[in-house]
Parts: structure tokens; C-alpha cells; sequence
């Protein structure tokens, strides 16, 4: 096989069109993840449950590139930016790695004109009492509003997206992740890898059939590319964190550009979604 570099122009698809697409890969929403153990690296089962996370991603690029993707972004998006095993991957990807990013979950898909963006091993917000490790960016908070509206990991993402003019046009994760995602990025396809009883267990399916459902849900994303929108949001954004520790929130309002909202919350106003993402990544340190 040809050695791939960024500056070799990719292969077009069947009609000519060059299409590139963003992922955005987490580890909580991945087939089999139900327990802590999944999901740090001192858990028994952490190393297994990278290699399922690395072979759903694996699955979703194959799937795109099948459909006509010619260049694919991944961002590792989970723990510590380095969960995805890199030289398992599509030679032709590209992965961006580690923190602290601008961007957060969303780095890299600033650069160019993507297509669309698919969301993989997403979870339900850290207010939904439901999910399976539900959590909005950290369990430090507890509720996460933008402009009023309740919004967990994906909105966020989408909004950043959006403000780049990408929609969001997939998500694969638990099914109460994937209900609150479509309540609110609407009728976009999303692949249910996993049904929770509660917020550290779930019946799961294995990883070769929730392979195989990610890789007939990209496929069908991508058969409908031209009916997505991007999800935007009108700044400036009034950016509202409700934190579980009220230590946090006395500390942040000695700041001046932080309203202090009650014992819990503070707001931020962001210009944009660029911004908003910034004071998030300093909130995550």
C-alpha cells in the first residue's frame, strides 16, 4: 500500500467529490462499557475496553470510507486523550491526541471544510438520572446550560461544530444517550450499542454485532449528508455550570468576568462556541 501524507491529495470517490469527515471518539457510550474499570486506567478491564473503543472507531472509518469518505479527522476525545490505540487505526486517518486543546472534544475540525461529524461512544448528559456513566464533561458538574438550554457532551460538540458549519450527522452510544442526543440535534441517525438499568450497568450487545450496527449506521448517515444542518448557536452564549462542590463556585466568582448564579451555578458569557469551549477546557485544567 502507498504510504499516505496530508499532502497527497486523497483518492475521490465514485463521481468525483472529495468528502472529509470528523470523529469525535469516547469511551463511555463504547459496546460492553458499564463499570469504572472500563473507563480508567487502574480498572481490571481498562485495556479491553480500548480495544473496543479503537474497533468501533475502526468500524465507523471503514464504513465511511466505503460510502465515500476520502479524508478522515479523529479526535480522542476520553481520559487523557490517549485511549485510542493509534497503530490500529486506518493508515490514512489522522488522530489528534492528548490536552489541554481549544477545542476540547471538537480540535481539528477547525482546519478545512468537513462534511459531517460523527460522534462515537457518546453518553447522556451528567441531570439525566438514567444513563450509563452519565456525566457532562467531568462529574464535577453537575448540569451544563447554554443560553437556557440544558446541553450534555454531544450539544456541546455540535455547537462548536456548527460554528465551523459542520453538522452533526451520527452518534453511537448507550439508548438513553442516543434519545437525549436526538431531543437535541433531531432526526439524525444513532446506533444503540447498549441499553442501561442504571448508571453502572446495562445489556449490552457484543463488539462484533455492535461493530456491525455502527457500520450500517454510518452508512445510512452518510446516505442522508444532504439532508444535516449544523446545530447553532447565536452568541453571545450565556453559559451556565451548575458544579456539585460550592467551594468551586466561590472560587470562580472572584473573577470578574463570572456571575455568580446561586450556591451551586455560575454563568460565563461566551462571544461564541470558540469561546465557550475555551473557558470550558480552563474549567477542566
Amino acid at each position: 500500500m502507498q504510504q499516505w501524507s496530508p499532502s497527497q491529495a486523497p483518492m475521490n470517490p465514485p463521481g468525483g467529490k472529495a468528502m472529509r469527515l470528523y470523529i469525535s471518539a469516547d469511551i463511555e457510550g463504547i459496546v460492553g462499557v458499564v463499570t469504572r474499570d472500563h473507563t480508567s486506567p487502574e480498572g481490571f478491564e481498562y485495556d479491553r475496553a480500548r480495544d473496543w473503543m479503537t474497533d468501533t472507531v475502526v468500524a465507523a472509518c471503514e464504513a465511511a470510507q466505503e460510502a465515500g469518505a476520502t479524508e478522515i479527522v479523529i479526535s480522542d476525545s476520553h481520559g487523557n486523550g490517549e485511549s485510542l490505540k493509534i497503530d490500529r487505526l486506518p493508515e490514512s486517518v489522522q488522530l489528534v491526541r492528548s490536552w489541554p486543546r481549544p477545542l476540547t472534544m471538537m480540535q481539528g475540525i477547525e482546519v478545512g471544510a468537513f462534511a459531517g461529524a460523527l460522534l462515537i461512544g457518546y453518553h447522556a448528559g451528567g441531570s439525566n438520572p438514567s444513563g450509563v456513566l452519565a456525566h457532562t464533561l467531568t462529574g464535577g458538574f453537575q448540569e451544563v446550560r447554554v443560553n437556557g438550554q440544558v446541553l450534555n457532551e454531544a450539544g456541546l460538540n455540535a455547537a462548536i461544530a456548527g460554528h465551523y458549519s459542520v453538522p452533526v450527522i451520527y452518534a453511537s452510544g448507550d439508548d438513553v444517550a442516543t434519545a437525549e442526543i436526538r431531543d437535541i440535534l433531531g432526526d439524525i441517525e444513532t446506533t444503540t450499542v447498549k441499553w442501561a438499568h442504571g448508571t453502572r450497568s446495562a445489556r449490552t450487545l457484543t463488539p462484533a454485532a455492535a461493530h456491525k450496527a455502527v457500520r450500517d449506521g454510518v452508512k445510512r448517515s452518510i446516505a442522508r449528508i444532504g439532508e444535516a444542518r449544523p446545530f447553532r448557536l447565536k452568541g453571545p452564549l450565556a453559559l451556565e455550570i451548575r458544579f456539585r462542590d460550592r467551594q468551586k463556585v466561590e472560587h470562580l466568582a472572584y473573577l470578574r468576568f463570572i456571575t455568580q448564579v446561586d450556591t451551586y451555578t455560575i454563568r460565563y458569557e461566551a462571544e461564541d462556541a470558540v469561546d465557550m469551549s475555551k473557558f470550558l477546557m480552563f474549567l477542566l485544567g
